[in-house]
Protein backbone atom coordinates (compact mmCIF):
# COMPACT_ATOMS: atom_id res chain seq x y z
CA UNK A 1 0.00 0.00 0.00
CA UNK A 2 1.19 3.10 -0.84
CA UNK A 3 1.73 5.92 1.83
CA UNK A 4 -0.01 8.82 1.91
CA UNK A 5 1.49 11.83 3.63
CA UNK A 6 -1.48 14.42 3.35
CA UNK A 7 -4.07 11.47 4.43
CA UNK A 8 -1.39 10.99 7.44
CA UNK A 9 -0.93 14.52 8.20
CA UNK A 10 -4.80 14.87 8.24
CA UNK A 11 -5.35 12.14 10.36
CA UNK A 12 -2.58 13.76 13.11
CA UNK A 13 -4.25 16.87 12.93
CA UNK A 14 -7.99 15.43 13.05
CA UNK A 15 -6.54 13.59 16.28
CA UNK A 16 -4.85 16.45 18.06
CA UNK A 17 -8.20 18.62 17.23
CA UNK A 18 -10.48 15.78 18.42
CA UNK A 19 -8.35 15.10 21.91
CA UNK A 20 -8.53 18.76 23.00
CA UNK A 21 -12.38 18.94 22.16
CA UNK A 22 -12.56 16.85 24.83
CA UNK A 23 -11.09 19.75 27.29
CA UNK A 24 -13.52 22.71 28.71
CA UNK A 25 -13.33 25.01 26.21
CA UNK A 26 -10.98 27.62 28.40
CA UNK A 27 -8.72 24.52 29.01
CA UNK A 28 -8.79 23.41 25.05
CA UNK A 29 -7.75 26.94 24.20
CA UNK A 30 -4.83 27.23 26.41
CA UNK A 31 -3.88 23.84 25.58
CA UNK A 32 -3.46 24.20 21.96
CA UNK A 33 -1.86 27.60 22.13
CA UNK A 34 1.09 25.41 24.35
CA UNK A 35 1.09 22.87 21.62
CA UNK A 36 1.34 25.30 19.12
CA UNK A 37 4.29 27.30 20.69
CA UNK A 38 6.38 24.69 22.18
CA UNK A 39 5.81 21.83 19.84
CA UNK A 40 5.14 22.71 16.20
CA UNK A 41 5.97 26.27 16.05
CA UNK A 42 10.05 25.27 16.63
CA UNK A 43 9.80 22.95 14.49
CA UNK A 44 8.27 24.51 11.23
CA UNK A 45 11.07 26.86 11.66
CA UNK A 46 8.37 29.66 12.52
CA UNK A 47 9.91 31.12 15.94
CA UNK A 48 13.06 31.86 13.65
CA UNK A 49 10.93 33.85 11.01
CA UNK A 50 9.03 35.66 13.96
CA UNK A 51 12.40 36.70 15.70
CA UNK A 52 13.74 37.51 11.82
CA UNK A 53 11.05 39.50 11.09
CA UNK A 54 10.70 41.50 14.90
CA UNK A 55 14.26 42.01 14.80
CA UNK A 56 13.96 43.87 10.86
CA UNK A 57 11.45 46.15 12.52
CA UNK A 58 13.10 46.65 15.99
CA UNK A 59 17.02 46.09 15.64
CA UNK A 60 17.41 47.36 18.76
CA UNK A 61 15.37 44.18 20.20
CA UNK A 62 17.58 41.59 21.90
CA UNK A 63 17.00 38.13 20.84
CA UNK A 64 15.96 36.39 24.12
CA UNK A 65 12.85 39.27 24.05
CA UNK A 66 12.33 38.66 20.35
CA UNK A 67 12.30 34.88 20.83
CA UNK A 68 9.54 35.45 23.95
CA UNK A 69 7.33 37.48 21.85
CA UNK A 70 7.61 34.75 19.14
CA UNK A 71 6.42 31.99 21.13
CA UNK A 72 3.49 34.29 22.25
CA UNK A 73 2.69 34.84 18.27
CA UNK A 74 2.55 31.08 18.31
CA UNK A 75 0.47 30.37 20.68
CA UNK A 76 -2.21 32.97 19.64
CA UNK A 77 -2.10 31.38 16.30
CA UNK A 78 -2.86 27.86 18.04
CA UNK A 79 -5.73 29.22 19.68
CA UNK A 80 -6.93 30.60 16.78
CA UNK A 81 -7.15 27.32 15.07
CA UNK A 82 -9.04 25.76 18.27
CA UNK A 83 -11.18 28.55 18.21
CA UNK A 84 -12.26 28.58 14.67
CA UNK A 85 -12.87 24.77 15.36
CA UNK A 86 -15.32 25.80 18.70
CA UNK A 87 -17.08 28.68 17.17
CA UNK A 88 -20.47 28.34 19.47
CA UNK A 89 -17.55 28.72 22.36
CA UNK A 90 -16.36 31.64 20.84
CA UNK A 91 -19.81 33.29 20.43
CA UNK A 92 -20.71 32.27 24.00
CA UNK A 93 -17.67 33.52 25.42
CA UNK A 94 -17.59 36.86 23.01
CA UNK A 95 -19.38 39.79 25.76
CA UNK A 96 -21.51 42.55 24.23
CA UNK A 97 -19.53 45.41 25.66
CA UNK A 98 -16.58 43.96 24.34
CA UNK A 99 -17.88 44.61 20.80
CA UNK A 100 -17.89 48.39 19.65
CA UNK A 101 -15.27 50.76 18.85
CA UNK A 102 -15.21 54.18 16.67
CA UNK A 103 -17.00 53.45 13.55
CA UNK A 104 -19.10 50.84 15.35
CA UNK A 105 -22.59 53.03 15.23
CA UNK A 106 -21.74 54.50 11.54
CA UNK A 107 -21.48 50.62 10.72
CA UNK A 108 -24.47 49.24 12.17
CA UNK A 109 -25.99 52.10 10.32
CA UNK A 110 -25.39 51.30 7.25
CA UNK A 111 -26.11 47.74 7.43
CA UNK A 112 -29.54 49.27 8.36
CA UNK A 113 -29.63 51.04 5.30
CA UNK A 114 -29.11 47.99 2.99
CA UNK A 115 -25.49 49.52 2.41
CA UNK A 116 -22.50 47.17 1.40
CA UNK A 117 -19.84 47.06 4.30
CA UNK A 118 -16.57 46.09 3.92
CA UNK A 119 -15.01 44.89 6.78
CA UNK A 120 -10.69 45.14 6.40
CA UNK A 121 -8.41 43.29 8.86
CA UNK A 122 -4.76 41.52 9.37
CA UNK A 123 -3.57 38.67 11.12
CA UNK A 124 -3.88 39.76 14.33
CA UNK A 125 -5.89 38.21 17.63
CA UNK A 126 -8.40 35.53 16.15
CA UNK A 127 -9.33 37.62 12.82
CA UNK A 128 -12.58 34.89 13.06
CA UNK A 129 -13.58 37.15 16.15
CA UNK A 130 -14.98 39.70 14.08
CA UNK A 131 -17.06 37.71 11.88
CA UNK A 132 -18.20 35.72 14.98
CA UNK A 133 -19.34 39.05 16.73
CA UNK A 134 -21.21 40.16 13.52
CA UNK A 135 -23.20 37.17 14.28
CA UNK A 136 -23.30 37.88 17.66
CA UNK A 137 -25.38 41.09 15.83
CA UNK A 138 -27.58 38.97 14.60
CA UNK A 139 -25.66 39.45 11.29
CA UNK A 140 -23.13 37.24 8.95
CA UNK A 141 -20.89 37.61 6.70
CA UNK A 142 -18.80 36.71 3.90
CA UNK A 143 -15.15 36.53 3.94
CA UNK A 144 -12.52 35.23 0.81
CA UNK A 145 -10.39 32.30 2.11
CA UNK A 146 -6.95 30.47 0.67
CA UNK A 147 -8.29 26.66 0.31
CA UNK A 148 -5.75 24.28 1.82
CA UNK A 149 -2.73 23.04 -0.37
CA UNK A 150 -3.74 19.31 1.60
CA UNK A 151 -6.86 17.98 -0.28
CA UNK A 152 -8.20 16.12 3.39
CA UNK A 153 -7.12 18.71 5.35
CA UNK A 154 -8.53 21.19 2.86
CA UNK A 155 -12.36 19.17 3.48
CA UNK A 156 -13.36 19.73 6.83
CA UNK A 157 -10.78 23.24 7.12
CA UNK A 158 -13.49 24.94 4.06
CA UNK A 159 -16.87 23.65 5.85
CA UNK A 160 -15.50 25.29 9.19
CA UNK A 161 -14.82 29.10 7.42
CA UNK A 162 -18.74 28.77 6.17
CA UNK A 163 -19.89 27.18 9.37
CA UNK A 164 -21.87 29.65 11.98
CA UNK A 165 -20.35 32.91 10.56
CA UNK A 166 -21.62 33.32 7.15
CA UNK A 167 -20.54 32.31 3.29
CA UNK A 168 -16.88 31.60 2.63
CA UNK A 169 -15.60 31.67 -0.93
CA UNK A 170 -12.45 30.31 -2.12
CA UNK A 171 -9.63 33.05 -3.58
CA UNK A 172 -10.51 32.08 -7.15
CA UNK A 173 -12.36 33.99 -10.32
CA UNK A 174 -15.38 32.03 -9.70
CA UNK A 175 -14.95 32.51 -5.70
CA UNK A 176 -13.99 36.22 -6.15
CA UNK A 177 -17.29 37.12 -8.63
CA UNK A 178 -19.40 34.97 -5.44
CA UNK A 179 -17.63 37.30 -3.25
CA UNK A 180 -18.48 40.62 -4.14
CA UNK A 181 -22.02 39.56 -6.03
CA UNK A 182 -22.86 39.52 -1.99
CA UNK A 183 -21.05 42.80 -1.67
CA UNK A 184 -23.02 44.00 -4.22
CA UNK A 185 -26.10 42.98 -3.01
CA UNK A 186 -26.42 44.79 0.21
CA UNK A 187 -24.25 42.54 2.45
CA UNK A 188 -21.34 42.48 4.45
CA UNK A 189 -18.02 41.06 3.81
CA UNK A 190 -14.05 40.50 5.23
CA UNK A 191 -11.06 40.47 4.13
CA UNK A 192 -7.43 40.38 5.59
CA UNK A 193 -4.82 42.39 3.66
CA UNK A 194 -1.68 41.91 5.28
CA UNK A 195 0.60 39.20 3.28
CA UNK A 196 3.16 39.24 0.70
CA UNK A 197 1.64 39.78 -2.61
CA UNK A 198 4.40 40.61 -5.16
CA UNK A 199 2.37 41.40 -8.10
CA UNK A 200 1.06 44.55 -5.88
CA UNK A 201 2.86 47.88 -5.31
CA UNK A 202 4.28 48.78 -2.46
CA UNK A 203 3.03 50.34 0.84
CA UNK A 204 5.39 51.26 3.89
CA UNK A 205 4.28 48.81 6.94
CA UNK A 206 7.06 50.12 10.15
CA UNK A 207 8.54 52.70 8.00
CA UNK A 208 9.83 49.25 5.31
CA UNK A 209 7.92 49.06 2.11
CA UNK A 210 5.65 45.96 1.73
CA UNK A 211 3.71 44.51 -1.34
CA UNK A 212 0.45 44.68 -0.12
CA UNK A 213 -3.04 44.05 -2.28
CA UNK A 214 -5.19 46.72 -2.91
CA UNK A 215 -8.35 44.08 -3.63
CA UNK A 216 -10.59 45.18 -0.96
CA UNK A 217 -10.27 48.66 -1.70
CA UNK A 218 -11.02 48.47 -5.05
CA UNK A 219 -14.04 46.18 -4.48
CA UNK A 220 -15.26 49.13 -1.51
CA UNK A 221 -14.90 51.77 -4.90
CA UNK A 222 -16.57 49.56 -7.39
CA UNK A 223 -19.47 48.24 -5.04
CA UNK A 224 -19.60 51.87 -2.74
CA UNK A 225 -19.27 49.66 0.39
CA UNK A 226 -18.62 51.44 3.48
CA UNK A 227 -14.91 50.46 3.90
CA UNK A 228 -14.43 50.14 7.61
CA UNK A 229 -10.94 48.54 9.36
CA UNK A 230 -12.01 46.04 12.06
CA UNK A 231 -9.55 44.48 14.70
CA UNK A 232 -9.65 41.83 17.08
CA UNK A 233 -7.35 41.31 20.01
CA UNK A 234 -7.36 39.07 23.21
CA UNK A 235 -7.90 39.86 27.01
CA UNK A 236 -5.16 39.73 29.35
CA UNK A 237 -6.13 36.01 30.12
CA UNK A 238 -5.53 34.85 26.64
CA UNK A 239 -8.91 33.68 25.57
CA UNK A 240 -11.31 36.47 25.45
CA UNK A 241 -11.80 38.44 22.87
CA UNK A 242 -12.39 42.69 21.74
CA UNK A 243 -13.64 43.95 18.81
CA UNK A 244 -13.10 47.47 17.77
CA UNK A 245 -14.82 48.73 14.31
CA UNK A 246 -12.97 52.02 13.73
CA UNK A 247 -13.84 54.94 11.96
CA UNK A 248 -14.36 53.85 8.31
CA UNK A 249 -11.42 55.45 5.92
CA UNK A 250 -13.25 57.41 3.02
CA UNK A 251 -13.36 56.47 -0.87
CA UNK A 252 -10.27 57.64 -2.35
CA UNK A 253 -7.84 56.08 -4.36
CA UNK A 254 -6.88 52.47 -4.05
CA UNK A 255 -3.55 52.84 -2.99
CA UNK A 256 -4.52 55.90 -0.33
CA UNK A 257 -7.30 53.57 1.14
CA UNK A 258 -4.38 50.82 1.89
CA UNK A 259 -2.00 53.15 3.15
CA UNK A 260 -4.37 54.35 5.41
CA UNK A 261 -5.11 50.86 6.29
CA UNK A 262 -1.26 49.77 7.01
CA UNK A 263 -0.94 53.02 9.27
CA UNK A 264 -4.24 51.46 11.50
CA UNK A 265 -2.57 48.07 11.55
CA UNK A 266 0.56 48.95 12.41
CA UNK A 267 -1.15 50.73 15.58
CA UNK A 268 -2.97 47.78 16.35
CA UNK A 269 0.38 46.02 16.21
CA UNK A 270 2.02 48.06 18.50
CA UNK A 271 -0.33 47.46 21.04
CA UNK A 272 -0.27 44.15 20.90
CA UNK A 273 2.75 43.05 19.27
CA UNK A 274 2.54 39.51 20.28
CA UNK A 275 -0.80 38.75 18.60
CA UNK A 276 0.54 40.04 14.88
CA UNK A 277 1.52 37.10 12.94
CA UNK A 278 5.28 37.82 12.55
CA UNK A 279 5.35 34.56 10.59
CA UNK A 280 4.18 36.19 7.21
CA UNK A 281 7.06 36.92 4.81
CA UNK A 282 5.69 40.35 5.26
CA UNK A 283 8.47 42.03 3.61
CA UNK A 284 11.39 39.39 2.25
CA UNK A 285 14.86 39.33 2.09
CA UNK A 286 16.94 42.25 2.22
CA UNK A 287 17.98 40.91 -1.58
CA UNK A 288 14.11 40.56 -2.50
CA UNK A 289 13.67 44.49 -1.14
CA UNK A 290 16.68 46.01 -2.27
CA UNK A 291 15.00 43.98 -6.21
CA UNK A 292 11.64 45.49 -5.26
CA UNK A 293 13.02 49.12 -4.67
CA UNK A 294 15.20 48.68 -8.40
CA UNK A 295 12.45 47.36 -10.10
CA UNK A 296 10.04 50.30 -8.92
CA UNK A 297 12.56 53.25 -9.92
CA UNK A 298 12.88 51.25 -13.58
CA UNK A 299 8.83 51.47 -13.49
CA UNK A 300 8.59 55.12 -12.49
CA UNK A 301 11.57 55.71 -15.29
CA UNK A 302 9.75 54.09 -18.24
CA UNK A 303 6.53 55.51 -17.10
CA UNK A 304 5.24 51.86 -16.64
CA UNK A 305 1.77 51.02 -14.71
CA UNK A 306 1.44 48.72 -11.53
CA UNK A 307 -0.28 45.48 -11.84
CA UNK A 308 -4.44 45.84 -11.94
CA UNK A 309 -6.98 43.29 -10.16
CA UNK A 310 -5.63 40.43 -9.55
CA UNK A 311 -8.45 37.76 -8.43
CA UNK A 312 -6.68 34.47 -8.65
CA UNK A 313 -3.35 35.08 -6.78
CA UNK A 314 -4.27 37.41 -3.77
CA UNK A 315 -3.38 36.38 -0.22
CA UNK A 316 -5.74 38.55 1.31
CA UNK A 317 -7.14 35.34 3.66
Amino acid sequence: MRFNSDAAIDLVLRGIISFTCLFAYRKRVKLFGFIASYVAAPVFGFIKKGMRNLQLVHPEMSASEARKIAHEVAANFGKNMIENYSKHDVATALKPENIGGAGYHQMMAAITEGRPVMLVSGHIGNYEAMRIALYKLGHQSACLFRPASNPYFNEHYTQNYGYLTGPAFPQSRKGFLGFTRHLREGGIATMLFDVRANQYQDVDFFGIPAPTSDVSAKIAIKTGALFVPCFAHRGPDGVTHHIEFETPIEHSTSYEMMAEMSDRLESQVRSFPAQWLWFHDRWGTADVRAQRVAGNVATIATGGKTTELNTTNNKDH
